[in-house]
């Protein structure tokens, strides 16, 4: 694979963090919050013309699915499983559910998979339902919640699953994801990614609509709401310019994996 790619990803779903730091949110709030730094989000990709993959619960495609619809003319719509909160059951049921309301909602067949919170999930059970990739793996140690130190940070096969990994450093696996977005100065996190695409040729970026609403009324630590809003959005934007000038092409997950299979040969 000759060319640089860049994988915009975003975990489309409730606004249901405050529950893990003892508040609770009426669900229609949490849709409201998602709702509005949604729109943030893609008035950003719009003007730059960039695709992105957002990883939709069937819960907030179920409830807007016009919505999903347009985003899907321009985006590419992957399954982020049924519920997000941690406070539902989950059922390994509710990924085939959460992939036929997407699809139902439009129109398209839906390639992708990201496990709510990256916890583990049985690769083979996600090929047999028909998923080409998997993007449920952070390659990084996250006190408290995983550790991943042990898995390829490179894209690779799983049970014939394409895996995406959530981009990390090739060094000490310095995570690239959201907080580091949020928490590191512009100027770090954009060398941190330059390195990571030089070394490995693909980036796989992943934040939250919610991030980009404004989130000052909610009790949350610093480290997960600042920056938010307006000022979370222009930071994105800039990361868009400076990316756009390491001559990458921005691209969504599914496209990638066509990208992967024409160098690394078709999954069996």
């Amino acid at each position: 694979m000759q060319n640089a790619f860049v994988m915009l990803t975003f975990d489309l779903e409730e606004f249901d963090i405050p529950e893990e730091f003892d508040q609770n949110v009426p669900e229609a709030d949490q849709m409201q919050v998602t709702l509005l730094g949604l729109e943030a989000v893609l008035q950003v990709l719009s003007r730059h013309n960039v695709p992105a993959t957002f990883f939709v619960t069937g819960n907030f495609a179920d409830k807007h699915p016009n919505l999903v619809r347009r985003l899907s003319q321009k985006h590419e719509i992957a399954s982020h499983a049924l519920f997000h909160s941690h406070t539902r059951t989950f059922r390994e049921s509710d990924i085939v559910h959460s992939r036929r309301i997407l699809e139902a909602a439009t129109g398209q067949v839906v390639h992708g998979f990201r496990m709510p919170r990256l916890k583990p999930i049985d690769k083979s059970l996600l090929k047999k339902w028909g998923f080409r990739y998997d993007s449920s793996i952070n390659p990084i140690w996250l006190p408290g919640r995983y550790n991943m130190l042990g898995r390829s940070a490179d894209p690779h096969l799983i049970d014939g699953l394409i895996q995406l990994p959530c981009s990390a450093t090739p060094w000490l696996r310095l995570p690239l994801f959201w907080l580091s977005f949020k928490n590191l100065p512009l100027s770090m996190y954009l060398w941190l990614s330059r390195v990571t695409l030089k070394k490995r040729g693909n980036l796989t970026l992943y934040f939250h609509p919610w991030e980009f609403a404004d989130l000052s009324s909610y009790k949350l630590p610093t480290y997960v709401k600042c920056p938010d809003s307006q000022k979370l959005t222009t930071k994105f934007e800039n990361l868009l310019l400076k990316l756009k000038g390491q001559n990458a092409d921005f691209v969504t997950c599914n496209s990638f994996c066509d990208e992967w299979e024409a160098s690394n040969g078709p999954v069996p």
